[in-house]
């Protein structure tokens, strides 16, 4: 393979790669979280429908599921 061709195949394969990763961002969900609700990643933040600071944390008791809590990480 010349190095034209090779060029112009990495060249492609970088502009794919490329649109396919702008196409998978993770979009904002419409709906703000409220204290208990699931989660999915530890520490996590996000605000509530009044503005205030929420936490992904796991629950003190039970199966220690991630919910979203006020007071930061633990």
């Amino acid at each position: 393979m010349n190095s034209k061709l090779r060029f112009a195949v990495l060249a492609t394969a970088a502009a794919v790669s490329a649109v396919g990763a702008a196409g998978t961002a993770p979009v904002a969900g419409a709906d703000p979280p409220a204290a208990g609700d699931a989660c999915t990643a530890l520490h996590a933040t996000a605000r509530d429908i009044n503005g205030r600071m929420m936490w992904c944390n796991p629950t003190m008791t039970g199966a220690h599921n991630l919910v979203w809590q006020y007071g930061g990480p633990s």
